[in-house]
């Protein structure tokens, strides 16, 4: 990433400097053509293979091929309202800056959109470039992890397919939408977490949790994922290597739990529960009776609305051959990670345990938020670098177990 910022950096500094002297535009296409380069040169050091190096680069092709397509064909899916309103929104703070910041009510994410296109023009393949860099940085922070926990080189490269080639991941991430970004923050959290657990250095855990931070800019439920990295950090046990469950252990979650309930009962927390019940929820509206108006029912409905974020469409609520797409194409993905978990629940380690603890709180709190199954996707899958993790460290055990069973 940092080799990376550079490069950015610098190409900044060139279409501030030289605005009036060359166009924009063409600088902007000169650019990415140089960072691709960049990437295929980092691949080809990264990878153990060429197969590996191969997904990495068809990864990248593939979504260089959709930008082309978007721009000089039509739209591709997600590419849309919301995205459009965010090119929209971006180009009107960039037109405002240096003078002002705009702020507008998708926040975050059009006022950096806005910033970087005062810097190198309002071009939007520019800002779908961005969102693809930003995959691509995670795909190699996903090798970083792998690595790290000693995946095989066959489920590294499985994981590494899955990345980049599951399609509805990949037209969100694609999409000029906050979800690529946040992606990356969320892939960068898991290894810096994963790190700690191996050196115990404060250090990466502060980065694992500044960059929970960072990505919680862009959509606010995503802090939710900070809780686990905090409950770890104090009672994960070094000698043990697993939490210590103990008194002060569980004071901690009853008083977390009774702040919790408090702030439910609270103004805000109601401002918060009246998101819950809103009247309608498109053509792929869920749970559109159940009305949720106390802190008690929303415990009680908090867990029903995070199942159905993280495993919509429900098999009852197929609507028709896109539904099905998705389900086998998505869905399945949470559903097989979830068999493996509970499968082999004993041999997994606490670590691990600790990001099905931010997969659940997070869908606790985006479930409660989402109120059909388009909006479910797209949440869902700022927690997937979470749940590939899992189903990986799942699967490298059991292979390596069946390994020395035929030995």
């Amino acid at each position: 990433m940092r080799y990376y910022l550079i490069l950015l950096l610098a190409e900044g500094f060139i279409s501030l400097t030289m605005q009036h002297v060359i166009d924009r535009e063409v600088l902007a296409l000169i650019y990415i053509a140089l960072n691709v380069l960049f990437f295929i040169f980092h691949f080809y050091k990264k990878s153990d293979d060429k197969v590996m190096f191969m997904i990495l680069v068809g990864g990248l092709m593939l979504r260089m091929a959709a930008l082309y397509y978007d721009r000089t064909v039509a739209w591709l899916p997600f590419n849309t309202t919301d995205a459009q309103s965010f090119q929209k929104l971006a180009v009107e703070t960039a037109e405002a800056l240096p003078g002002t910041l705009l702020e507008h009510f998708t926040g975050f994410y059009s006022q950096v959109l806005g910033v970087i296109y005062y810097i190198f023009g309002p071009y939007q393949f520019w800002g779908h470039f961005l969102n693809i860099s930003f995959i691509m940085l995670a795909a190699t922070k996903l090798m970083d992890i792998a690595d790290l926990i000693a995946l095989t080189v066959k489920n590294k490269k499985l994981m590494l397919a899955l990345w980049l080639y599951m399609p509805i991941p990949f037209l969100m991430g694609y999409a000029l939408l906050r979800e690529a970004s946040i992606y990356y923050f969320v892939v960068l959290s898991i290894y810096h977490f994963l790190k700690w657990t191996k050196g115990y250095r404060p250090w990466d855990m502060v980065i694992a949790i500044l960059a929970v931070i960072i990505g919680a800019k862009y959509h606010d439920g995503l802090i939710a994922i900070a809780v686990p990295y905090l409950y770890a950090f104090l009672f994960y046990s070094r000698k043990r290597q697993k939490i210590k469950i103990n008194v002060l252990n569980i004071v901690c979650i009853i008083t977390a739990l009774v702040l919790f309930l408090g702030f439910i009962g609270s103004e805000e927390g109601q401002e918060y529960i009246e998101k819950t019940n809103a009247e309608t929820g498109g053509g792929s509206s869920y749970l559109t009776s159940l009305k949720v108006e106390t802190p008690v029912e929303f415990l009680f409905a908090g867990p029903v609305k995070a199942v159905y974020l993280l495993y919509s469409p429900m098999p009852w609520l197929i609507r028709g051959g896109m539904d099905i797409l998705t389900f086998c194409l998505d869905s399945s993905l949470w559903i097989y990670t979830t068999y493996l978990f509970f499968k082999n629940y004993r041999q997994v380690d606490s670590r691990y345990r600790i990001l099905v603890l931010c997969i659940v709180i997070g869908g606790f709190v985006y479930g409660m938020g989402t109120l059909n199954t388009g909006t479910a996707i797209r949440h869902r899958n700022k927690l997937m670098p979470l749940a590939l993790v899992l189903m990986m460290v799942i699967r490298n055990k059991l292979d390596s177990e069946k390994g020395e069973n035929l030995r």
